[in-house]
């Protein structure tokens, strides 16, 4: 499939539970969308036949646009998502570039993606340097810096879910010790309520939904989670100088359960930051199509 006068864009959002697949049309609607589950054997196979199924019918596009759970490599092309062992320096770029010949795929990580969607079309507009933060199966974060995306050299200057914060604490997925994403993702909060004798023993949902009922090993755990987290948003806010953060992904949508600890946390941390002023922490906008929107404005702009 070749592109010809359409404006639509194949976007795709590579998570570590699923890779979300859309066509965009150029006024940013979701025309038609799909999944493949990422934790499968013969990834890339399912991939590319998820991709040619939601084709189905569609007679051309005009861009492809990558939003990839990190660390990325944005020179070659190529991913290595932390919580998908089974691609390691994956060239996802030049596999689809295979496929579509005339096109050249646009990669960027996934909560850079989700940064630039919220800074374009969601609770970013209007300010020129933010801070976004992704906190769902993983955690990432993405900057923009006078208005534009802030790459780094290979695309991951927005890989935050992997500094560490207790450096003598247990080892992370990716090598690591002690980094945010081992106690402020969705899963980490449920293995300690787990640990601390919470019996539902289900998914972030469940938890969210038990510490609203009044489960006070809900709610600690929660409280856990959102403390780390806001010490590593407090920590970037620092390093980088911006006063602006966007959190999204599927944890903050857990509602006030979840935000009311984040933001007491979140004021605890930044007053510390005494150059930090007036900093605010603003709740995303565009919900889980967040990733895949960033993908597109990426792929249009060739940014």
């Amino acid at each position: 499939m070749n592109p010809s006068d359409s404006t639509n864009t194949l976007a795709l959002d590579i998570g570590a539970t699923k890779i979300a697949l859309a066509i965009v049309d150029g006024e940013n609607r979701i025309l038609r969308r799909s999944e493949v589950k990422s934790q499968q054997p013969n990834l890339a196979n399912e991939l590319l036949k998820g991709i040619k199924s939601l084709l189905s019918g569609e007679k051309s596009i005009a861009s492809i646009g990558i939003a990839s759970a990190g660390p990325i490599d944005r020179r070659l092309g190529n991913i290595s998502p932390v919580n998908i062992p089974q691609w390691r320096d994956f060239p996802i770029v030049e596999n689809l570039k295979n496929e579509f010949t005339e096109i050249n795929p646009v990669l960027i990580q996934d909560a850079v993606a989700v940064a630039l969607a919220e800074h374009r079309l969601g609770a970013g507009s209007g300010f020129s340097d933010m801070l976004g933060m992704v906190v769902s199966t993983g955690v990432g974060g993405g900057l923009i810096i006078n208005n534009h995306i802030h790459h780094g050299l290979t695309g991951n200057a927005g890989f935050f879910g992997h500094h560490s914060i207790s450096y003598l604490d247990e080892e992370c997925n990716c090598g690591r010790r002690g980094c945010v994403e081992m106690y402020a993702r969705g899963p980490a909060m449920v293995s300690r309520a787990i640990q601390s004798g919470w019996e539902c023993a289900e998914d972030f949902k469940a938890l969210a939904q038990s510490a609203r009922e009044g489960n006070d090993i809900a709610q600690e755990a929660i409280d856990f989670g959102a403390r780390a987290l806001a010490v590593g948003i407090a920590n970037v806010m620092a390093i980088v100088d911006v006063n602006v953060v966007v959190v999204g992904g599927g944890v903050s949508l857990a509602g006030e359960v979840y935000w009311a600890k984040l933001r007491e946390h979140f004021n605890n941390e930044i007053k510390q930051v005494g150059f930090v002023r007036e900093a605010q922490i603003i709740p995303a906008t565009l919900g889980a199509d967040a990733g895949l929107l960033g993908a597109v404005l990426a792929a249009r702009e060739m940014l």
